[in-house]
């Protein structure tokens, strides 16, 4: 068997989709636990004497007490957003996809080839995809429509703002839901108490961490996500639409007041702050912050938009649902 595929177009097209399988695998061993822990923490008193039914001990058994509740709460809210996360990574493929064999063979329609001549092209089309963001957000008239109508009718515009934002998200959805999730998972264990590490524990949840450890682990660790979030977070197209994300957040926030939208924008907001206050900033020895070599500086901004973009899934499917 002769490959058609060099090394490096392999490890991209595992980079580009398994990840969000693994983070949708995550997202389901948070959702899976919380009947499980229901059931045991509701009949945990059942068996003490002064324990009868119709009481709230008897009923809610640990429950009944706010951290045990709180703490379920966390378990079942990071698993709908990792879920939510997931499936928008995947959806938002299903629509590349298409778009991205159509922008291959119109490359080689053309005879553009390697990876100077691609770029070259990239950045023309690059330059629409900005223009119909900035018109879009800014008051129009008819013949701003008509442009944006031109510009949203180009496939390869949409396959540029399609791509910029897969190249975030695929990796915050492995940071953030196996990642976060592994940690959530533990807390899910615990609150067994020592029944979540036993074999026998409803829900197999000792195995499901041990799981989450893995999948946190194969298909990059969290320092792969965050490495190639550092670079493509800074990319203009994707910081453009992150704004029209926070402009979108606002209107949610006025139509929905009780998704917390309107604290996930000003979140957002600061994040776009602290971004371009970096993209400036020197250390004391005049060194740049916003670079490769940074990573306290480049990671740490990489898992705090991991944490945006989970929540803003969430609140999107909210909104929807």
């Amino acid at each position: 068997i002769v490959p058609n595929y060099d090394h490096s177009e392999v490890i991209e097209a595992v980079f580009r989709r398994t990840r969000v399988t693994v983070g949708v695998m995550t997202a389901a061993k948070l959702l899976s636990a919380v009947e499980p822990i229901i059931r045991y923490q509701r009949g945990r008193f059942r068996g003490a004497e002064q324990a009868a039914p119709g009481s709230i001990r008897y009923e809610l058994g640990i429950q009944q007490r706010a951290d045990a509740l709180h703490r379920l709460v966390e378990v079942w809210a990071t698993g709908e957003a990792a879920a939510s996360l997931g499936f928008q990574t995947a959806r938002l493929f299903d629509a590349l996809d298409p778009l991205e064999k159509k922008k291959d063979a119109l490359l080689a329609d053309q005879k553009i080839s390697g990876t100077k001549a691609t770029l070259k092209w990239l950045k023309l089309v690059e330059k629409g995809a900005l223009e119909l963001l900035e018109l879009k957000a800014h008051p129009r008239g008819p013949r701003e429509d008509a442009r944006i109508a031109e510009l949203e009718a180009d496939e390869m515009v949409r396959f540029i703002l399609l791509d910029s934002a897969a190249n975030v998200l695929c990796p915050a959805t492995k940071l953030w839901n196996t990642g976060v999730g592994a940690t959530v998972m533990r807390e899910a264990v615990s609150l067994m108490g020592g029944y979540g590490i036993t074999e026998d524990c409803p829900g197999f949840l000792g195995q499901k961490w041990m799981d989450a450890q893995l999948e946190a682990t194969y298909e990059g660790p969290e320092a792969v996500q965050r490495r190639q979030m550092s670079v493509t977070m800074s990319n203009p197209v994707f910081l453009a639409q992150l704004k029209g994300w926070l402009r979108e957040l606002r209107h949610i926030a006025g139509t929905h007041p009780g998704t917390g939208a309107c604290a996930l924008a000003t979140a957002l907001d600061l994040w776009l702050w602290t971004h371009r206050h970096l993209e400036g900033a020197k250390d004391a020895d005049g060194k740049g912050l916003m670079q490769a070599p940074r990573q306290g500086v480049t990671f740490k901004l990489a898992d705090a938009l991991a944490w945006l973009v989970a929540a803003r899934a969430q609140v999107l499917d909210a909104v929807e649902l």
